[in-house]
């Protein structure tokens, strides 16, 4: 099985703060790791420098053998992705937004359409295809983000704290939209809410003040620690 992504001794120095320490992970085509650690762990810094949103200070990314840093376009266009908080303009509808990032992504008119319509379907938008973004509610934003993410129907997505800010409910639907926007396709999820980690991924990398400290599959951690909450707590100076 090939790799996605391969993230290579990735540092980032922040005017002298250390973000991410020599960070190496490889994650493998259609599997669903979540990147797991308290806030300030070096989760969002990871997640930018995989999308090519910011340079490092040493290392290298590479999706699905393409070098982020030396041939981004190429390496991206294979990319869905939900980074911090999502925004759309105000004044435009759902089918608005996508119609006109589909089109900066290059996609056919004809097609684009037909995927509109799907993933609108898919997040559960489908009743508020032409209703200015205004009025949407942060969850229902949220739901358009994922399916912005999902329109060009890449092989990996990458999702930053999906799940952040969200009510329950909001929650709750979320984690159901992922379990079955993910069918077939490479997740690589930032999160420190164990219980969408546990309900969405298999996998977890456990960072700490930009350390790896642990990359194994959830039922490893739990046999070993007890519990994944036992491990994060054990390997971690963040709370939960």
């Amino acid at each position: 099985m090939r790799e996605s992504i391969v993230i290579d001794g990735l540092t980032k120095y922040y005017n002298g703060f250390l973000a991410l320490d020599n960070l190496s992970l490889k994650i493998k085509n259609k599997e669903d790791v979540a990147l797991l650690g308290p806030n300030g762990a070096g989760k969002t810094t990871t997640l930018k420098l995989v999308c090519g949103l910011i340079r490092p200070s040493s290392g290298a990314v590479y999706i699905e053998g393409t070098n982020v840093f030396e041939e981004r376009e190429k390496a991206i266009s294979k990319l869905g992705t939900l980074i911090e908080t999502p925004e759309f303009y105000p004044f435009l509808t759902p089918r608005e937004t996508l119609s006109y990032l589909g089109r900066l992504r290059g996609m056919e008119e004809e097609k684009l359409e037909d995927r509109i319509e799907e993933v609108l379907e898919l997040v559960r938008l489908e009743k508020w295809t032409d209703v200015k973004i205004e009025k949407f509610s942060r969850g229902m934003k949220q739901r358009l983000a994922l399916a912005q993410a999902l329109l060009h129907d890449p092989p990996i997505l990458i999702l930053d704290e999906p799940a952040l800010g969200l009510d329950p409910r909001g929650m709750t639907e979320t984690r159901g939209i992922l379990k079955e926007a993910r069918k077939g396709k490479t997740v690589f999820l930032a999160s420190h809410l164990l219980a969408e980690v546990i309900q969405v991924c298999r996998k977890v990398a456990l960072i700490d003040r930009g350390r790896l400290q642990a990359y194994d599959r959830i039922s490893n951690l739990e046999r070993k620690y007890g519990s994944l909450e036992k491990a994060y707590l054990e390997l971690t100076e963040g709370s939960i």
